[in-house]
């Protein structure tokens, strides 16, 4: 009964998300601190640009900047109107190739484009790389560049482009 009761004090402190001590019980040392500071942190900011590159899967390619500058590639899973015309309900795979490769990231969202006022908020998880399990928010909205330009150097000439910002709360992380 006594080993019983031990044991299932040491399962309350791990469970509560209280740090343990070096003359803890379970004899783990700092593992508790160890994994809040693996989930902790400000929310960090990638903006973007993508254009459509593919039929007949919608895929964007594009560039990302802000706290993870680097390239943008998007997938859209599953675009559905509704039947107002107003909105459409999204879902996408974004991959985010960092300039420095340990923090690229894939996120998984989902949610609506408003047509509108052409603004998108979609939310979900990073799935795979940097951060992985983290909850993301993605807002962005469309833009049709004057005839003859590009929304950024690097998209094609008179190519309607997203613009936009994904925000991944690294404390949120499992």
């Amino acid at each position: 009964m006594r080993y019983a009761f031990i044991g299932l004090c040491i399962l309350t402190a791990a469970c509560s998300g209280q740090a343990f001590s070096p003359t803890s019980p379970s004899g783990i040392a700092g593992v508790a601190g160890a994994q809040t500071q693996a989930r902790g942190g400000a929310p960090v900011e990638v903006t973007f640009t993508k254009w459509g590159t593919g039929i007949p899967v919608p895929t964007h390619t594009g560039v990302a900047g802000g706290d993870v500058p680097g390239t943008f590639a998007g997938t859209v899973l599953s675009r559905d109107a509704f039947e107002n015309g107003t909105i459409v309900q999204l879902e996408a795979r974004y991959e985010v190739a960092a300039a420095d490769p340990a923090h690229s990231f894939v996120a998984h969202i989902e949610g609506t484009l408003n047509n509108p006022t052409q603004k998108a908020v979609l939310n979900g998880t990073v799935t795979a790389g940097w951060l992985v399990g983290a909850q993301v928010h993605v807002t962005f909205d469309v833009v049709v560049p004057p005839t003859g330009t590009s929304c950024v150097p690097e998209a094609p000439v008179d190519r309607t482009c997203f613009q936009g910002t994904i925000r991944v709360m690294p404390g949120s992380a499992s």
